[in-house]
């Protein structure tokens, strides 16, 4: 099958072809933004497991017997004991732990509607069949013009 430059021009300078390839290019666009959306999520649990492991070296830091001095100094900065502080980096840990969980349900949910997207090919089968459409009423046209005019010929 030879190329036609006349009939691919046609065709895609169509209104129903310009109209298909603007939702086709908008699915695209979409699928682009939908990964990017799962790569921000998924970072943001690597940002959390950080945290959660800052804490959690800062604790095993300390868990050593706590000096007096250090727990007076402790007291004078913090207003709070040493078991208090401990206690209060336990929890900050569980949130942190919860956090963690409810981050990769995002990451979840986003890679749930990116797969979705890239699923449906349905701006890509109207995109085709608005071409064939257009490229069959091209070659109608041909066909038209290619038929002899009714009449007498033209004089030479």
């Amino acid at each position: 099958m030879n190329f036609d430059k006349d009939r691919h021009d046609y065709v895609e300078q169509s209104t129903e072809v310009v109209e298909a390839l603007a939702v086709h290019r908008k699915r695209y666009q979409d699928i682009q933004k939908a990964d990017r959306n799962v790569i921000s999520e998924a970072r943001k649990v690597a940002a959390l497991i950080a945290a959660f492991d800052a804490s959690w070296d800062k604790c095993a830091e300390l868990s050593e017997e706590v000096s007096e001095s250090d727990d007076a100094t402790l007291k004078r900065f913090t207003n709070e004991d040493s078991e208090t502080w401990f206690w209060r980096m336990n929890m900050a840990q569980e949130c942190v732990q919860e956090a963690i969980a409810e981050q990769c349900d995002r990451v979840v949910s986003a890679q749930c509607g990116y797969k979705q997207l890239q699923k449906n090919h349905q701006a890509c089968i109207d995109l085709q069949l608005a071409r064939d459409l257009v490229g069959k009423r091209y070659d109608e046209i041909k066909k038209q013009a290619a038929k002899p005019k009714r009449g007498r010929p033209a004089k030479n």
